[in-house]
């Protein structure tokens, strides 16, 4: 069974969190939800507050086919303080596992070391930051390049999580989960 690690600061946009947990859970898809604070409690950037299952600094991040990272501006920025967040990142990189960052979380593979590799995408409000960095900025919806799978904002969500899936456990999961939902 694939497992995902998703990386959980407070300030995480709510649908960047809520639909791909719940498309990659539908699809059989181990998830692990891991706090950077000191504590498992991690508050929305509109007020949801989740109770995550481990904090990052106990999570053996050698257990995880991936990781996936939750936009929202408050959320991005206190990852980018996080060296723990930014070296569980690179781990994954480094062991050709899978990279995935919606809306502002791609700004996350520059300092990680990641972005000047590969083809990405991200919210338009973030463009300037993450584009002079990637080998190539496009505007897609949802951007597969590898193991690296980059997506806008919370509109794309339920694409990201289906993509995600697909690349995970195969095109026809995604399609089941795709038609239990009603997605695009």
């Amino acid at each position: 069974m694939n497992h995902l690690l998703f990386l959980m600061a407070d300030g995480f946009e709510e649908m960047e969190f809520v639909a791909p947990l719940d498309i990659l859970r539908r699809g059989e898809v181990k998830v692990t939800l891991a706090s950077i604070h000191e504590n498992t409690r991690v508050e929305g950037g509109h007020g949801l507050v989740i109770e995550t299952d481990v904090l990052l600094s106990e999570a053996d991040v050698h257990s995880f086919q991936g990781v996936l990272i939750p936009g929202g501006g408050q959320g991005v920025r206190n990852l980018q303080k996080s060296e723990a967040a930014l070296d569980a990142i690179r781990h994954f990189y480094q062991e050709k596992k899978w990279v995935t960052a919606i809306c502002a979380a791609p700004l996350l593979l520059v300092p990680a070391g990641i972005a000047q590799y590969h083809k990405l995408t991200s919210y338009p409000g973030v463009e300037k930051e993450l584009a002079p960095y990637a080998k190539h900025y496009s505007e897609d919806r949802v951007v597969v390049d590898g193991k690296l799978i980059t997506s806008r904002a919370a509109g794309t969500a339920e694409e990201f999580a289906l993509k995600i899936l697909e690349c995970l456990e195969g095109k026809e999961k995604a399609e089941e989960v795709r038609a239990q939902i009603l997605g695009r």
